[in-house]
């Protein structure tokens, strides 16, 4: 199926201009003004040279999706909408002058020469849902289930409201153009700082995935960290670190691996009781090439013979290092209490890597 994506350029309470972007390309825009409770006009124009005649149907119906379920949840009364394909004559823009077609020989060859070919569309409420005119034809809304489907697929867009040579700011839509997040970071160097403020409170899955798209609009090459503090209703829910560490390639994975091969040393690690709070042991975990910061923190349920618990480690180590470390921190509760089972999770930034489940038969 068709990808079909509004991309809000400019939004306001009154009305809104959006980007169409068909399979990830711009291939026009959507401007509309409206009134809650009232009435609504806009207009659709698709760029010709960026969109094949074929493909001209599926991008009217999505965007006519859109326009349909704003309609519904503005409880609009009247609506029109027209559109087109052709074109720009000109563009009124802010950082330069207005240019006659007259000026632009390539662009003003095409506009006459399609001029009569160019289809007009408009949108009616006659108290159903919205219907399409077409030179007085039917469309065929065959695929108006799929794109329904399609816009309730979780999906998030970044949008750049402000950029300087050292600052950053971010918009992030969800596929409803409903605002989810804004961003503000700064530039340090190879590091990125800053805030991220939520329009709601956050799950994992949705930081992490508003964290990838800001990643990714950033060169590699040119920042080496981030950190973002994500924020809701005032207060700091979480903080992710991040850096291009955590996204090797191929060629650095295999090296890594090589590097794994060799088995790691008991005599590495050290396990430090940092915390005693009854029924919860708090470890710190040391490895000599790391010199006086832990490696990690072991958090351990002792409140009934089947020890649980979990270890947030600063980096993920090998298997076979993780494995070592359950081992050693296992001898330490040893010392302390008696136990059937011990299961132990291993988290790297807040994401499970491993897990080990220790037996009082295998150990005695």
């Amino acid at each position: 199926m068709a990808d079909i994506r509004l991309t809000p350029d400019l939004k306001t309470a009154g009305g809104e201009v959006c980007d169409i972007l068909y399979n990830g390309e711009f291939v026009g825009t959507l401007t509309l003004v409206y009134r809650e409770s009232d009435r609504m006009k806009g207009s659709i124009h698709l760029e010709e040279q960026s969109i094949a005649e074929e493909s001209k149907q599926d991008v009217y119906d999505g965007v006519q999706a859109y326009v349909q379920n704003l309609v519904d949840a503005l409880n609009i009364t009247e609506c029109e909408v027209t559109a087109s394909c052709s074109d720009y004559d000109f563009v009124i823009a802010t950082d330069h002058a207005i240019r006659p077609v007259s000026e632009q020989s390539e662009l003003a060859e095409r506009v006459y020469e399609n001029f009569q070919d160019q289809i007009e569309y408009e949108w009616v409420d006659d108290g159903a849902p919205l219907s399409m005119i077409v030179e007085e034809e039917a469309v065929d809304h065959s695929q108006w289930t799929l794109l329904q489907q399609h816009k309730q697929d979780k999906g998030y867009e970044l949008v750049i409201v402000g950029e300087s040579r050292n600052h950053v700011e971010y918009q992030i839509y969800d596929r409803e153009a409903d605002l989810v997040a804004e961003a503000s970071l700064r530039l340090y160097g190879p590091e990125v700082i800053g805030d991220i403020t939520w329009s709601f409170d956050p799950f994992e899955e949705e930081m992490d995935l508003v964290t990838e798209l800001i990643v990714d609009d950033f060169n590699e090459e040119d920042t080496d960290s981030f950190v973002f503090h994500m924020q809701y209703n005032g207060e700091t829910v979480d903080t992710i670190e991040l850096t291009h560490l955590d996204v090797l390639d191929l060629s650095d994975e295999m090296e890594a691996d090589e590097e794994f091969d060799v088995l790691p040393n008991r005599d590495d690690y050290s396990i430090v009781l940092a915390r005693d709070d009854g029924d919860t042991l708090t470890y710190e975990i040391y490895e000599q090439s790391n010199g006086s910061l832990p490696i990690g923190t072991a958090t351990i349920d002792v409140s009934s013979r089947q020890l649980t618990g979990f270890i947030d480690f600063r980096e993920p180590g090998s298997p076979d290092d993780r494995e070592l470390i359950a081992t050693l921190l296992l001898d330490e509760l040893d010392k302390e209490n008696e136990y059937e089972t011990f299961n132990v999770s291993m988290l790297y930034r807040n994401k499970l890597i491993d897990e080990i489940l220790f037996e009082t038969e295998q150990l005695h």
